[in-house]
């Protein structure tokens, strides 16, 4: 068996050896549910769409969901790896908007740097070939390609002044994900290849050239020391840190038409850690979602603690919401594809309830039936049963 097609160039290739990998090798006792991780259409650890079904395959996930930033784009790819895996499956994508009205107030919600922004999540798209919908993503894939790409003229600049050397290239940064969805993440990744690189050409430790570039010795393993530096030269206030256009940040309400055109449900995840003002009492974060037309959490629960699930768990159901759960790997460490707390014989009934909701809608609407939520975001009334009665009959 040869994990490296996973990591072939083209998807065909890659879903082949999928399936070869599948016929050799029988699928483990289901363990859990992961209905929120990236893949490298965005930033992830997984080289693949193909990688991660296979390795969530393994791991024993029952239902796997891929919800990469800004794009769709490794859906098909993702498709065609599930079906082949036979992985009960869930297609998403991650946006980040802004609440006017919590940025004045202060009010620090799912993005601890930033007072008013909000991470959300359009769960279970389906209708994918939305035309307004794709616009609006490569619009906003554009302000953020040019704020990266300033940003690496900032980088070259700091190279030649700190390590007498230039930066990484734009080149070394796009080519990192298929169609150039590129984040801070890449820059920092392509960072850190351009130090090793520049140690190699000169012969000397590339620690000695890390601390030159990022002002403070290397910590950690090479997932760590990306962090690192991107913490160090890349946020707020720091050396090549480069402002962001507003207009990269659409309102919650632009946000949530988008998810709609998308057949989606809008979702907000829980942050938990570190544990923001906005967040801080579920029952009132509950009250600013519905008020938002938001009905639906998620939770990262590796970011919580087990009172902070059993919180958000135990609200979601007084409220008849679904609630999900997901591991991420926005990062370039492998992390366990299933949570432990998210395996809890405590949670993982009603985190497995809501990975099914998330099926059903797909299925129903896709048959246009109601789902979870209408084309205007309003609750269906019953909607949440059905949806997860629906999602049970395909497993």
């Amino acid at each position: 068996m040869n994990t490296e097609q996973l990591a072939a160039p083209e998807p065909a290739a890659r879903i082949t050896a999928l399936r070869d990998l599948v016929a050799a090798k029988p699928a483990p006792a289901p363990a859990g549910i992961n209905v929120h991780v990236h893949t490298n259409y965005s930033f992830a650890c997984f080289r693949s769409p193909a990688e991660a079904v296979w390795l969530a395959r393994q791991a024993g996930v029952e239902i796997f969901g891929i919800n990469d930033h800004y794009t769709i784009d490794g859906h098909p790819e993702f498709r065609q790896a599930v079906e082949a895996a036979k992985l009960p499956a869930v297609f998403s994508v991650e946006i980040v908007a802004v609440d006017r009205a919590a940025a004045e107030e202060g009010a620090l919600l799912n993005d601890p740097g930033n007072p008013g922004r909000v991470y959300l999540c359009g769960k279970a798209v389906t209708t994918p070939g939305n035309a307004e919908a794709a616009a609006t993503l490569a619009t906003l894939r554009e302000h953020q390609e040019r704020r990266n790409r300033a940003m690496i003229e900032v980088i070259d600049q700091h190279f030649q002044t700190t390590a007498q050397a230039a930066g990484p290239s734009w080149a070394s940064v796009a080519e990192q994900t298929p169609l150039g969805n590129t984040t801070e993440r890449h820059i920092a990744l392509a960072s850190c290849e351009r130090i090793a690189a520049i140690a190699a050409e000169r012969g000397v430790d590339a620690a000695s050239v890390f601390e030159r570039v990022c002002g403070q010795a290397p910590q950690g393993d090479h997932a760590a020391q990306q962090n690192q530096l991107r913490s160090c030269l890349l946020k707020a206030g720091k050396a090549c840190y480069v402002d962001e256009d507003p207009a990269a940040y659409p309102s919650v309400e632009a946000v949530r038409e988008l998810f709609l055109q998308l057949g989606a449900i809008p979702t907000y995840p829980v942050l938990g850690n570190p544990l923001t003002t906005g967040e801080e009492q579920i029952s009132a974060l509950c009250d600013r979602l519905a008020n938002w037309g938001i009905y639906a959490m998620e939770l990262i629960s590796s970011r919580n603690t087990a009172e902070r699930v059993a919180e958000v768990v135990a609200e979601a159901e007084a409220r008849n919401w679904p609630v999900f759960d997901g591991t991420e790997h926005n990062t370039a460490a492998m992390v366990p594809l299933i949570n432990e707390l998210g395996a809890d014989a405590r949670f993982l009934p009603r985190l497995r309830e809501g990975a099914t909701a998330l099926l059903g809608h797909q299925a129903l609407v896709a048959a246009g039936k109601p789902g979870y939520v209408d084309r205007t975001g309003a609750l269906v009334d019953g909607g949440y049963a059905a949806c997860v009665a629906a999602g049970q009959a395909l497993l």
